[in-house]
């Protein structure tokens, strides 16, 4: 039961978005031709006057999550798959503090469409607190009512793909991006997130260099039933389901990406739901 309660606060991090969580990149190094086949209709692009980045990148991207909100919504405890719900008389809901560390890799394949790939590595902890009301025994009146907090520690993977629109006029720029990720935290079931973002901003240069800062909004659907198992000593099986969610799927940012040649780009990014929870993600990327 402690690692599932881990469980249900990792999920709210978005930190597979980790996510969620790359700077835009249409970059201001001009290419005057094409290194590689892609990206497709690269050509066209440059003869009407636009800049491409660089096709090909990979990169680190470090995030630190903190303080979301997650409810769990119901809790099925039982034995040899025959399963009841506890959430008549017991309320959890927990915060998390999340590490997570992924590579990137990516590639434009058109002037304006980005893919990418992510795995990595999850750390966290989390605070939950379990509030349990009972009746009294017997016919007595009224109920029993105590709390308890109990702090747990999570390691898992995760591996994601996603992709990235762009577009931009002059200085303007917009983005929306959408990944989709998978996590083994050690339970029966992998996690799944689904984490879309819109991004749009300023792009130009200072002092020859590339720079982008932008103001965006997210949605990080990462609820999930988080399932597990124990082995009792007389051969029996204790099960546990609990259905979990963010209290708020919506988490909003600001950042900023500096390009000091064509090749090496470092973004900073930081965000807050206004629940509670804040990020900050931060990577460099280079580009070939």
């Amino acid at each position: 039961m402690r690692r599932f309660i881990s469980a249900a606060a990792m999920l709210s991090t978005g930190a597979f978005a980790v996510a969620q969580q790359s700077a835009p990149d249409p970059a201001q190094a001009t290419t005057p031709r094409p290194k590689h086949r892609l990206p497709l209709m690269a050509e066209e692009a440059l003869a009407r006057g636009h800049e491409l980045p660089q096709t090909f990148g990979t990169g680190a991207i470090l995030t630190y999550l903190d303080g979301r909100k997650i409810e769990v919504t119901d809790v099925r405890v039982g034995l040899d798959g025959d399963q009841d719900s506890v959430s008549d008389y017991a309320t959890l809901g927990s915060t998390s503090t999340v590490f997570n560390a992924n590579f990137r890799f990516d590639t434009w394949v058109l002037p304006f469409l980005n893919v990418y790939a992510l795995v990595g590595y999850v750390h966290n902890d989390s605070d939950t607190t379990v509030h349990v009301q009972i009746p009294r025994p017997g016919n007595l009146p009224g109920s029993l009512e105590f709390d308890t907090q109990v702090d747990t520690s999570l390691d898992g993977t995760v591996a994601g793909l996603g992709m990235t629109l762009a577009a931009g006029y002059k200085w303007f720029f917009m983005v929306a991006d959408f990944n989709y990720n998978r996590a083994d935290l050690g339970f029966d079931d992998e996690f799944t997130a689904k984490i879309g973002s819109i991004r749009a901003g300023w792009q130009g240069k200072v002092n020859g260099r590339g720079l982008q800062t932008w103001l965006g909004a997210g949605n990080w659907d990462t609820a999930a039933t988080a399932k597990g198992h124990v082995d009792l000593d007389d051969g029996r099986r204790l099960t546990f389901e609990a259905d979990q969610r963010p209290a708020t799927n919506w988490m909003y940012e600001v950042g900023v990406n500096f390009m000091p040649t064509p090749h090496w780009q470092l973004f900073a990014d930081f965000g807050a739901d206004f629940e509670g929870g804040y990020f900050a993600v931060l990577g460099p990327t280079y580009r070939f």
